[in-house]
């Protein structure tokens, strides 16, 4: 085990180093090195627990950039926008699935996969080009931000629908209502019990203010598995509810190592998984996907243009922003069987290597 961890990690610093120097996104990379590390050391079960600890900490960093304020404060035209993109995206998205003769459960795991865009590459690649002042980043950075609250209750959904095997509608409801209630839930939490949470992250020891967080994420993240949810759901709510803005830069302190390095093996781990021996189907498939995947987006920014009063180059530029998928394509993905598990992370691979490409191609 101690070899096999030893690899992981030599793997994960090379490919952080690649990433590095060509300028890109890690996600591309480390999936591609979890499929080289499939010849070299098998799937081990403690791989999987440390990438479900991965994907834990991801969400709950996405839930941190969520308030009960910012949802307020969220404008009629950035919900206007987001309701776009969803009635776009995610029916074009199971449309694909069921075109290439996948079951409904699946086909709606591929819609969810080519409807969400992945919020940490966007933003990293407007502060690459420079885009921050431009008009139609607001909506860029707005529609993915909300994008990701739905998809998280998408995947809550999904979840349910997994594990409950053949869902009968009313049971698809009480699996709807859980969900509903477990946000409701989270949202008067985050409103009544801040001014406690508060005092409670105010302790001076950074060790006692780690222990706290971490212990407050995992026991989210266990009710959530307890009502039949995703843990990676839980832990999206847990930062949800805390109160970021007065501890934000000591929350970055202190969980930014641990998710860089967990979220490295979470994304490393998905290469492991692919069913290498049905790449050649996957890959055809993929054509498919790629294609809906930026037809979709392509056309979500001349909608939302349109609808705003933006320019052509503007509603192109926006457009083009929305392109990359990456973290909830792939955990909704590793939901479903192995050909969507592979066509995701062929689809995700491509369009994150695109996503850069495209911004340069469009830039003012």
């Amino acid at each position: 085990m101690l070899f096999q961890l030893g690899i992981l990690l030599v793997v994960l610093y090379l490919g952080a180093l690649v990433a590095h120097r060509l300028k890109q996104s890690s996600v591309p990379v480390f999936i591609v090195a979890g499929i080289c590390l499939k010849f070299l050391a098998p799937n081990p079960e403690w791989m999987q627990f440390l990438a479900q600890v991965g994907a834990m900490l991801l969400l709950f960093t996405i839930g941190l950039d969520f308030s009960p304020e910012r949802l307020r404060r969220s404008g009629p035209r950035v919900l206007v926008a987001t309701l776009v993109d969803a009635l776009i995206n995610l029916p074009l998205g199971i449309l694909v699935g069921i075109v290439l003769g996948f079951d409904l459960v699946s086909a709606l795991i591929i819609g969810g996969v080519l409807y969400n865009n992945s919020t940490s590459i966007i933003a990293r690649l407007i502060i690459d080009f420079r885009r921050s002042a431009l008009l139609e980043t607001e909506y860029a950075v707005g529609v993915s931000v909300l994008e990701d609250l739905v998809t998280a209750l998408y995947l809550a959904v999904i979840t349910g629908v997994v594990r409950g095997g053949d869902v009968q509608p009313g049971e698809l409801l009480i699996i709807i209502g859980k969900t509903l209630g477990f946000f409701l839930g989270a949202y008067a939490a985050a409103v009544l019990l801040r001014p406690v949470l508060h005092r409670l992250m105010a302790h001076e020891s950074l060790e006692v203010f780690l222990f706290f967080v971490m212990a407050f994420l995992l026991v989210l993240a266990a009710i959530a598995e307890w009502l039949g949810l995703s843990s990676a759901i839980g832990a999206f709510f847990a930062g949800f509810i805390l109160p970021e803005r007065e501890f934000r830069e000591r929350l970055e302190r202190v969980i930014a190592p641990f998710r860089e390095l967990f979220a490295g093996i979470f994304f490393v781990s998905f290469g492991v998984l692919m069913e290498l021996s049905q790449l050649g189907q996957a890959a055809l498939f993929s054509i498919v996907t790629v294609i809906a995947a930026l037809g979709g987006k392509l056309m979500t920014g001349w909608a939302i243009g349109r609808l705003m009063r933006l320019s052509r180059r503007a509603s192109l530029r926006l457009g083009v922003a929305l392109v990359p998928r990456g973290e909830f394509s792939i955990l909704l993905a590793s939901l479903a069987p192995a050909p969507v598990l592979d066509i995701t992370m062929i689809t995700v691979l491509v369009l994150a290597l695109l996503g850069p490409l495209l911004m340069k191609w469009s830039s003012p």
